[in-house]
């Protein structure tokens, strides 16, 4: 058996092991059983302290802005994507050593006017009836629909201009914003000018993703303390589920998503093996 089978066999096992772990979800019912179900909403004195589970809709308490750039998002939560025009060195048997100009989602340096614009999340004060949400419990709400709605004056207010793409809608401080890959030394006719590929080096370009849940429908289950629904990592489980859940439904389907993350487990725990035997035969056949 060679070192690359014996890697691949470590992996099956760490992820069969991950995948029955993913089958015992005995204590998140079990905590989900006990807890306060509080279906109108209402924070009341005798559940302060108290694990607690609540339907509703999750409302913004103020607007979610970004304020380094002034977009306003919908929804409670999003995430800033940026992206650099970093040069990346690349080498072939033709060409040798060469350079090109790509988008990286890498944090940008301290040594140009972009440094304060990094990839975030975002997130708004929040509320599901009377009570508000603790952050960290907010970040357990799905994001991934791309945002397109810019308002045009205030991104140009800010000194942005927008790229719509096929599937990506950008903010940039370019007027020319570069598609791709392109040669470091290449350029390209714009405007009736010559642009230089070289000259957007290290220039960023900004996206967002929203909520995915349109409807604003959500079911938290964390600890009631002041008014507040925090989250709890002891409880092992999310504390944000789309759509609106009573007790029973919210057993159920985290009953159904640790079997499929066991069936997800089991299923590329196969795959390392298969890798293993074929690493195995290769090394015969050689």
């Amino acid at each position: 058996m060679n070192k690359k089978s014996i890697i691949f066999i470590v992996i099956a096992i760490i992820l069969a092991i991950v995948g029955f772990t993913s089958t015992n979800t005995s204590k998140q019912t079990d905590v989900i059983s006990k807890a306060v179900y509080v279906e109108d909403g209402k924070v009341l004195p005798e559940n302060e302290g108290k694990i607690v589970i609540v339907p509703g809709k999750l409302e913004a308490v103020t607007p979610l802005v970004d304020e380094i750039t002034g977009v306003e998002l919908p929804g409670v939560i999003a995430k800033r994507t940026v992206e650099r025009y970093e040069k990346v060195q690349n080498s072939d048997e033709d060409n040798g050593i060469y350079y090109t100009l790509e988008w990286k989602n890498t944090i940008l340096g301290k040594d140009n006017e972009f440094s304060d614009v990094v990839s975030s999340s975002l997130i708004a004060e929040a509320k599901i009836g009377e009570f508000t949400i603790d952050n960290n419990a907010l970040h357990h709400v799905a994001v991934g629909k791309p945002f397109t709605d810019f308002d045009y004056q205030v991104v140009s207010q800010r000194g942005y201009t927008v790229h719509p793409t096929t599937s990506v809608t950008y903010i940039s401080k370019m007027d020319f914003m570069p598609a791709g890959k392109q040669d470091y030394n290449s350029t390209m006719q714009y405007n009736g000018k010559k642009v230089y590929y070289m000259d957007y080096e290290n220039m960023p370009r900004i996206s967002y993703v929203t909520q995915r849940d349109e409807s604003g429908e959500y079911t938290f289950i964390g600890k009631q303390q002041n008014g507040k629904i925090m989250y709890d990592k002891d409880l092992g489980m999310q504390a944000a589920f789309d759509g609106l859940q009573n007790p029973t439904e919210l057993a159920e389907r985290v009953e159904s998503g640790g079997m499929i993350g066991a069936y997800v487990a089991w299923a590329l725990a196969a795959f390392f093996v298969l890798l293993a035997v074929l690493s195995m035969r290769k090394k015969k056949e050689n």
